[in-house]
C-alpha cells in the first residue's frame, strides 16, 4: 500500500525537525502508540496498538532512520509483528518538510506498508480508511505539541496547564483543516507508528 500526506503546521521546520528526532514527542503523537524504546540514535523498538475492523494487533516495531539530512529529509525502514494475529508488516518511510512563507513548515509523507497475514487479508479501502483516520489524529497531536511548546515559551503569565489546554482546543480547530490522508502506520516516522 502506498501512501502519501501532507500536513501545514505553524512552526518553522528547524522545530518540527527536532521534535521528529525526539522519539518521546514523536511517540506521543503517533496513535495507538504504547512504548518506545530508544537502541541508539537511529534506532527505535515501538508497541503501537491499532484495531482494524473486529481485529485488535498489537505491533512490536522494530524501526531504523537510515538517511537523514536536516532539516528537511528523513528516511526509515521498519518491520513489525503480532503472532497473536499472525500478522507482520514492513514499511518505509520519507518525511520531507518545508519551509512556508507565513514561516510555517509543510510536512510531507510517503509511506510504502506491506501488510501480511491475517491483517494483510482486509481490502485496500480498509486500510487506507484506517490510515485516514490515523493521519487526522496524528496530525491534531502534533499541532497541540507544537502549541503547547509555543504557548508555554511565549506566555510568561500563563500556567502550562492554561498555555496546554489552549493549544489542545487550537489543535482541535486546525485538525479539521488537515487534509484527508493516508495514514499513520507511516505516520510515525522516527517512533514509527
Amino acid at each position: 500500500m502506498e501512501i502519501e500526506k501532507t500536513l501545514v503546521v505553524g512552526a518553522a521546520p528547524a522545530r518540527v525537525w527536532a521534535l521528529l528526532l525526539d522519539p518521546n514527542v514523536m511517540g506521543g503523537c503517533v496513535p495507538g502508540m504504547q512504548s518506545i524504546d530508544v537502541i541508539s540514535d537511529v534506532e527505535y523498538v515501538s508497541v503501537i496498538q491499532v484495531k482494524i475492523a473486529f481485529i485488535n494487533a498489537r505491533f512490536r516495531l522494530r524501526t531504523n532512520i537510515v538517511e537523514m539530512r536536516a532539516p528537511g529529509y528523513l528516511r526509515t525502514e521498519g518491520t513489525g509483528e503480532d503472532a497473536s494475529v499472525a500478522s507482520s508488516l514492513r514499511q518505509s518511510s520519507e518525511v520531507f518538510l518545508s519551509a512556508q512563507p507565513d514561516g510555517g513548515t509543510e510536512l510531507r509523507i510517503k509511506l510504502s506498508v506491506d501488510v501480511l497475514g491475517r491483517l494483510g487479508t482486509f481490502g485496500l479501502s480498509v486500510m487506507k480508511t484506517k490510515a485516514d483516520r490515523m493521519w487526522e489524529e496524528f496530525g491534531a497531536n502534533l499541532c497541540a505539541r507544537l502549541e503547547a511548546a509555543e504557548g508555554a515559551e511565549g506566555a510568561e503569565g500563563t500556567s502550562p496547564a492554561a498555555a496546554m489546554a489552549g493549544a489542545g482546543q487550537q489543535a482541535a480547530r486546525q485538525a479539521a483543516t488537515v487534509p484527508p490522508a493516508p495514514a499513520a502506520t507511516s505516520a510515525v516516522p522516527v517512533a514509527e507508528a
